[in-house]
């Protein structure tokens, strides 16, 4: 630097090493430098490393507050079908206990062709766990976890996760709704078709939703 430059006139706030958020000691600062000597006369600075100094352009410049998030438009009613208010109840019914055979197998209690959902539990140590879904036929869902084809990524899971809670001397029972259901949409009573599967969807979420407590946990992906 020339000795009459700025740095020769005023060279104590050049040569600070206190981070001041603006000044032109943030350029070296802001990259891991700092200023060991200052020679006034010559005009010179040396700059060294500064391993302890760590600081930012984050650390030195003041935070900009964060704007709050807009608020949502007010919107206008649907012209049509605006009104969804929904009754839903069921029962599940007990069908029976899922076990091993003797060639180590699963065996699934007997149980209709038709449509339906179910729920499986497995009981272990004192805690619950439950997988619900719903098929348009049960007796074949089950014959698919019996199985359990690894083409088949689901029932793939399921299957070893019955024989592997099986192993450990778990549990395992199976609940079914295939009747009984009450649908109440806007105040009109629906016969519910379980055939339908946006219907048996619609139960079989608000099963999983319903589901739950402190020693229940659900196998659902």
């Amino acid at each position: 630097y020339p000795p009459n430059s700025h740095l020769g006139r005023r060279p104590q706030p050049f040569g600070y090493n206190s981070p001041v958020a603006g000044r032109h000691n943030d350029v070296w600062l802001s990259r891991g430098w700092e200023t060991a000597s200052l020679d006034r006369k010559a005009g010179t600075v040396r700059f060294v490393r500064s391993p302890s100094l760590r600081t930012t352009r984050a650390n030195l410049k003041p935070r900009t507050p964060t704007a709050p998030p807009p608020s949502s438009p007010s919107l206008e009613t649907a012209p049509v079908a605006a009104s969804n208010n929904v009754t839903l109840s069921f029962e599940w019914k007990e069908l029976g206990e899922i076990m091993l055979n003797m060639e180590g197998g699963l065996v699934f209690p007997a149980v209709t062709l038709g449509a339906g959902l179910y729920r499986i539990r497995i009981v272990l140590d004192g805690r619950s766990r439950f997988y619900v879904g719903e098929s348009q036929s049960l007796r074949r869902r089950f014959g698919n976890y019996r199985a359990g084809p690894p083409g088949q990524k689901t029932s793939y899971r399921i299957h070893h996760l019955l024989k592997d809670a099986l192993a450990e001397g778990a549990q395992i029972a199976v609940d079914i709704v295939t009747d009984g259901v009450a649908l109440t949409i806007n105040g009109a009573e629906i016969s519910p078709d379980l055939a339908d599967k946006a219907t048996r969807r619609m139960i079989e979420h608000a099963a999983i939703v319903a589901t739950g407590g402190t020693d229940v946990e659900l196998a659902n992906k």
